[in-house]
C-alpha cells in the first residue's frame, strides 16, 4: 500500500499538467496549498478535461487518502464529472418533450456534445441540435424552474 502511495504521489507531481480547456475547474476545485496539491488537481483536472473520468475519480480517490488535494476539493472535482457525465436521455421527461429535442443524440454525455460542438463534428447532428442538446443538459434546473 505504501508502495502505491509512493507511486500515485510520484506519478501525480511529474505529471501536472493542465490543458487550457481545463481553466474553470482549477477556478473551482483550487484548494492551494502547495506543490503536491495542486500538481494532483491539475492532473485531474486534465483528466476531466480529456474526459477520462474514470482515470480521473481513482485519482481523486487516491489523492485524498494520500492528502494531496483537501475533501472540499475531491467533492468539487467529482461534482465536475457527474455534470460533465450526464447523458441527454437521463434529463427530466418533461424537457425532452420540448420542440426540436435531438432524439438521436440521448445516448450522448454532456461532455461528448461539448466535443462535437467544440471540434466542429455535425456528422451526427447539426450545430443547433448540439446547441439545443447543451443547453438543456446545462441549464436543465432552471428550466424545470420554469415549468
Amino acid at each position: 500500500m505504501c508502495i502505491l502511495r509512493i507511486l500515485v504521489c510520484t506519478v501525480v507531481l511529474l505529471s501536472g499538467c493542465a490543458s487550457p480547456r481545463a481553466g474553470h475547474l482549477q477556478g473551482n476545485a483550487g484548494s492551494g496549498g502547495g506543490f503536491g496539491r495542486n500538481s494532483a488537481e491539475a492532473r485531474i483536472t486534465h483528466l476531466i478535461s480529456e474526459g477520462q473520468f474514470a482515470e480521473a475519480e481513482a485519482l481523486i480517490s487516491e489523492s485524498s487518502t494520500a492528502g494531496l488535494i483537501e475533501e472540499s476539493t475531491a467533492v468539487a472535482l467529482r461534482k465536475a464529472i457527474a455534470q460533465q457525465s450526464v447523458k441527454l436521455g437521463d434529463i427530466h421527461a418533461t424537457l425532452q418533450h420540448v420542440a426540436g429535442f435531438p432524439a438521436r443524440l440521448r445516448d450522448y454525455t454532456r461532455f461528448q456534445i461539448q466535443r462535437m460542438l467544440d471540434q466542429r463534428d455535425f456528422s451526427i447532428a447539426t450545430k443547433k441540435e448540439l446547441q439545443t442538446a447543451l443547453k438543456l443538459l446545462k441549464e436543465q434546473k432552471r428550466l424545470m424552474e420554469k415549468n
